[in-house]
């Protein structure tokens, strides 16, 4: 195997790695909106932002590593013993199946964050038709003696 194609899968286990520890992110968040636990939420996010600031950092160079890759493997014989070739289908499986579950905890988390929009938009409305109704005992700049 090629030095190229070493470094080509090198980056592509790197991507696979930062995919996986994105999705058990978006699932520890998607839990912390369900139990409400802000503190958990809080983290994922930070989490996150790191996490996709790394993928992107990688992508520059693994495009530049794929196009020369390509270019040599179209010119190698097409042997079945390759074990390079072999390896570097199967990296790309891998690939392919932890961006599919990226994207499907991605879509649900956005589903709940437009529902948890939903929900805090009437819990407000809510809380603004009645604050005249209820105000807040802390608030009022009368004691309860002048009130009378």
């Amino acid at each position: 195997m090629n030095p190229d194609t070493q470094r080509y899968l090198e980056l592509l286990e790197q991507r696979i790695s930062l995919l996986g520890s994105l999705a058990e992110s978006l699932s520890a968040a998607s839990k912390g909106f369900a139990s409400f636990d802000f503190d958990t939420i809080e983290a994922s996010i930070t989490q996150q932002e790191k996490l996709c600031a790394a993928i992107r950092s990688l992508g520059p160079e693994l495009d530049r590593v794929q196009q020369h890759c390509k270019a040599q493997l179209s010119l190698a014989p097409q042997t079945g013993s390759d074990s390079g070739r072999l390896r570097l289908r199967e990296t790309i499986a891998r690939l392919n199946e932890i961006q599919s579950t990226v994207k499907r905890l991605n879509e649900a988390h956005q589903l709940l964050l437009r529902r948890s929009r939903r929900t805090v938009g009437a819990l407000l409305n809510s809380y603004h038709s009645f604050a005249m109704t209820y105000s807040n005992p802390s608030s009022a700049s009368a004691s309860a003696e002048e009130r009378l």
